[in-house]
């Protein structure tokens, strides 16, 4: 009986645990934007030591004869990577606790194991990131990994929270397709994003909605990077708007309340694009653009997994 009841209150905590994991892997991501946006990748050359140093103190930093970098910029990346451990504990404990009390669905045992193992490869590549010299190819993936971390503890949270659905209907396959292709292209635009940022590309188009006014060629390296980041986001943003129009047929609670949002942020994440530029990579408005595509990520992955989870309790 004292176990059952130990077992229960343990389960209430998930969902609270859980959206707190999502906020520190949402912290997480904007650390790493605010590292790319202020060149800030190899202020700790070594890994996972600073400067040899566990905790880069100034007054050690000064100490440091061939110190290229200010010491916010340390400080920035010192924090990241302290978010990065902080996170292992939690999302380890967080997994086994999901295994072991989250029903016996053996479905979402492979999801929280998957969780453990994305966590494992982030970490890893995260080190692999510095040894790499923040190549832009390594930044996406350390991006990439990071998002599909994120992806998957919404699942868990919303199954742990075992909202109880009103649906008649089942959704339709052809919708679901539809949000997933969606998520996709939104995907690999941030990861678009972050090669961007990371490749010297960001002011490579200094006009907007166009690219440049001088006479370079498009073909220019830079200058492609940044106009197919610019396209994946007009796909990116044509799938999203079709997303929730088709949310606004199916009616589904929770989630077709949120098209009003997704609009929302969509039109901001657009309109901070273009400050970006106009401002010339202002750091908080390029932050704010990188937030509010997270955000965007957030809600576009809720609506997947509360659809799919419509249809696995309605067959």
């Amino acid at each position: 009986m004292n176990n059952y009841k130990v077992d229960s209150n343990l389960q209430k905590l998930i969902p609270y645990f859980s959206l707190g994991l999502i906020i520190l892997i949402v912290l997480q991501i904007s650390l790493g934007a605010s590292i790319r946006l202020t060149g800030s990748g190899l202020s700790c050359p070594d890994w996972p030591l600073c400067y040899g140093l566990w905790i880069p103190l100034k007054s050690k930093l000064l100490l440091i004869s061939d110190l290229n970098y200010e010491y916010y910029q340390v400080m920035l990346e010192w924090l990241h990577r302290l978010n990065a451990a902080l996170l292992i504990v939690p999302v380890t404990l967080f997994v086994c606790i999901a295994i072991m009390l989250i029903n016996k669905t053996k479905k979402i045992k492979y999801i929280a194991s998957l969780t453990l193992f994305v966590l494992m490869m982030q970490g890893l590549m995260g080190g692999f990131t510095v040894f790499d010299k923040n190549s832009p190819w390594s930044v996406a993936v350390h991006l990439g990994l990071a998002l599909i971390l994120l992806f998957l503890v919404i699942k868990i949270h919303l199954f742990s929270k075992n909202i109880i659905f009103e649906q008649i209907n089942t959704v339709p396959k052809d919708n679901i397709y539809i949000f997933i292709t969606t998520i996709i292209f939104v995907y690999f635009t941030m990861l678009m994003g972050a090669i961007v940022s990371k490749s010297g590309s960001s002011l490579a188009c200094d006009l907007w909605p166009l690219c440049s006014s001088d006479n370079m060629s498009i073909l220019q390296i830079n200058k492609l990077i940044h106009i197919v980041h610019r396209a994946l986001a007009l796909i990116s943003a044509f799938f999203v708007l079709w997303s929730c129009i088709v949310l606004s047929k199916l009616k589904i609670k929770y989630i077709s309340s949120l098209r009003f949002l997704i609009i929302i942020v969509l039109f901001m994440q657009i309109f901070m694009g273009a400050m970006v530029i106009f401002f010339e990579l202002n750091i908080l408005i390029a932050m704010i653009h990188q937030i509010l595509a997270v955000i965007l990520f957030i809600m576009l992955s809720t609506i997947i997994w509360i659809s799919l989870d419509i249809n696995n309790k309605l067959k």
